[in-house]
């Protein structure tokens, strides 16, 4: 089977991006990759270049965002068994090697994922991450299985390019859950997925990082669940209690009244929206607002 082909897509990452390249470098004939550089300000470009294999190519040009870059990468890198870097992280020595053998072996499966370590700008190891998600009832989820810390880090994913022309491209009006959305998209494609226990990817998280911007991610993985929810094809009961969860987690921000109309109280919105009960959440706060209620309509009927 031919190499690992991995697209780097980047933007003024000269701080890290030696150790991105070497890392990749190290794992011999079995990877090849292709930076796709949005014309970077700093020495990005040259770093790149100094690294570059004969086997690898460098791209500068203006792009859209992260998306579009990999999109451009993905149309001109070639490769049967693909996947995306960022250009702070590292890929772990040997992993390559076993993604390509893991699928020659598995000619049924569409997408591996593997386990992350995180690490420090320094690069010292502080936690380790294993992600869960087998189905697409699993995916729109984003509650108990997505922030459950069940979910997938973007570099540990790889998958076959069958899938990635039968789902698409990334969607660039996804600024930071574009990788998100494509999952989604995968399991509605019906990808078959695997997991491999190995440790595919050191994630490195410091403050400049683009997914440190949690919240505005976490709108955007709202925005695609309530555009993926309502025709998916998964159990009625499983989509009422993700729309429950996805409703009241809206409510709480405050999101449910764009005309502009005051939120109403909890108990006025819940009688509007019963299939909140089906959270857990929902009802103990059901129950504690009904019990400090109770105790006061008596007092008030007793005057």
């Amino acid at each position: 089977m031919n190499p690992l082909v991995l697209a780097v897509p980047v933007m003024n990452a000269a701080e890290f991006l030696a150790a991105t390249l070497q890392s990749l470098n190290a794992q011999g004939s079995h990877a090849r990759w292709w930076l796709q550089d949005g014309c970077s300000t700093d020495n990005t470009a040259e770093i790149a270049k100094r690294l570059a294999r004969p086997c690898d190519t460098v791209v500068s040009e203006p792009d859209k965002g992260q998306a579009d870059a990999i999109n451009r990468a993905f149309a001109k890198m070639g490769g049967e068994i693909i996947g995306f870097l960022n250009g702070d992280d590292l890929l772990t020595q040997g992993t390559a090697e076993r993604v390509v053998d893991y699928f020659r072996r598995h000619p049924h499966v569409d997408l591996i994922h593997g386990c992350v370590e995180w690490i420090d700008r320094d690069g010292k190891v502080t936690g380790l991450h294993a992600g869960h998600i087998r189905s697409l009832e699993e995916v729109l989820d984003i509650y108990n299985v997505w922030w459950g810390q069940r979910q997938w880090v973007q570099p540990e994913v790889f998958f076959r390019r069958s899938l990635f022309e039968k789902v698409g491209p990334f969607d660039t009006r996804r600024h930071l859950a574009f990788d998100y959305d494509f999952w989604v998209r995968c399991f509605r494609a019906g990808a078959r997925v695997a997991h491999t226990p190995a440790i595919t990817v050191q994630f490195r998280v410091h403050a400049s990082q683009k997914s440190t911007a949690a919240e505005r991610a976490a709108d955007e993985m709202r925005a695609i669940v309530q555009q993926q929810l309502p025709n998916a094809p998964i159990p009625a009961r499983t989509r009422l209690k993700i729309s429950a969860a996805l409703d009241y987690d809206l409510y709480q921000l405050g999101r449910t009244t764009a005309d502009g109309r005051k939120r109403a109280s909890f108990l006025t919105a819940l009688l509007t929206n019963p299939h909140w009960l089906l959270n857990p959440l929902v009802r103990a706060r059901a129950q504690s607002s009904l019990a400090k209620l109770i105790p006061f309509r008596r007092r008030y009927l007793h005057k």
